[in-house]
């Protein structure tokens, strides 16, 4: 089942398996796509994978260094270019669209959805749905809201959203610009493209959503007609600065944890989707191809997820396939690649590193 083909909306996939967003941070300074970013998906998109999602890329002219972006049209001929060598290495591609708040590194400071004026709301909308039409026009197979984590999406339709206007107040409030902006993308890129979301099922601070909410969210993300819910956890920041908190870490769980630790929120929300055909993308140290397959076997999931077993070794699917797992390079979740990521360093697996290291000594 995992390696059969699967069809949805404009999607037709050779596999179920998905290598999830990583930020790199080898774009150029002010977003433009590298050859290394170009050499970083298509060289997964040749390891096997059904599907590529694009790490998250800026809808809005905000300074983040090294983040892609697709703000503006001068960005169009590298994602084009991104684009197409992803698909000549066999695979669909999907891009994460992300609005981020101001931030200051100085005193830590964080815009919060609470200062967002309704202007500010407006031109969230207005970026989203740029950003979708530009994706659309340079080949993208899918578009991917970031409703996850600490971002603007998922701030708002996160229990810690305390407006009191229409994007606040109850469930419905804090969810209607996600639903705006899917209603306004659908009506610009049409009926036959994808329009999909990643949200954290969980996201494990005090006071923010349960699956008790996400349930709801997700129900009504369907509802305006979703292509598929990609379930991640965690990602606040309310309790520690960027990914240092236990919130934070839970978006990239560590060894500590079990394998397959978030599956069962994907199996929550798959019964929610499975009324409306929304497919449902499980992950969460998912590692091995026969894991995959009972998660399938078990309708927990839909699809799977898969992201620093692959950023390891982008040929994990092929090694497993073909029981050679004595030349793989297991991913053993120490996270050095968050630690990097902190940084805004180039985001490479250490276990990789090593191999080429001993490589380059035996040579």
């Amino acid at each position: 089942m995992l390696l059969s083909p699967v069809n949805f909306r404009n999607l037709s996939l050779k596999n179920r398996i998905v290598w999830l967003p990583i930020v790199s941070w080898l774009a150029e300074d002010d977003g433009f796509v590298t050859d290394a970013v170009i050499e970083r998906y298509s060289r997964r998109a040749e390891g096997g994978v059904g599907m590529v999602v694009i790490e998250a890329t800026g809808v809005l002219d905000r300074r983040s260094p090294k983040l892609i972006k697709i703000c503006d049209d001068k960005y169009m001929p590298g994602l084009e270019k991104l684009v197409q060598a992803i698909h000549d290495a066999g695979a669909k591609v999907s891009v994460q669209l992300i609005h981020y708040a101001k931030k200051s590194k100085k005193t830590g400071w964080k815009q919060k959805v609470e200062d967002l004026s309704p202007e500010d709301i407006r031109q969230v909308k207005k970026e989203y749905v740029e950003a979708a039409i530009r994706a659309k026009k340079v080949g993208f197979d899918a578009i991917e809201l970031h409703v996850a984590h600490s971002y603007t999406l998922a701030s708002f339709v996160s229990l810690l959203n305390k407006r009191q206007d229409e994007y606040g107040r109850d469930i419905w409030g804090r969810s209607k610009i996600v639903l705006e902006i899917m209603e306004m993308i659908r009506e610009k890129v049409g009926d036959d493209y994808a329009v999909c979301a990643r949200i954290s099922g969980e996201e494990f601070v005090k006071g923010g959503n349960t699956l008790k909410q996400t349930r709801v969210i997700s129900r009504l993300m369907a509802g305006k007609g979703l292509d598929y819910l990609s379930v991640s956890a965690g990602g606040k920041d309310e309790d520690g600065d960027w990914y240092t908190g236990y919130s934070s870490t839970r978006s990239m769980p560590t060894a500590n944890l079990t394998d397959g630790c978030h599956v069962y929120l994907a199996e929550a929300l798959r019964e929610e989707m499975a009324p409306y055909g929304v497919p449902v993308i499980a992950s969460g140290k998912i590692n091995t191809l026969k894991q995959a397959e009972e998660i399938l076997a078990g309708g927990q999931a839909d699809l799977i997820g898969v992201a620093r077993p692959l950023l390891a070794d982008p040929d994990w699917i092929l090694k497993l396939k073909e029981n050679k797992e004595d030349e793989l390079v297991t991913c053993t979740y120490c996270n050095t690649c968050l630690d990097r990521d902190r940084r805004f360093e180039p985001v490479e697996c250490i276990e990789a590193e090593k191999k080429i290291r001993k490589e380059a000594r035996m040579a």
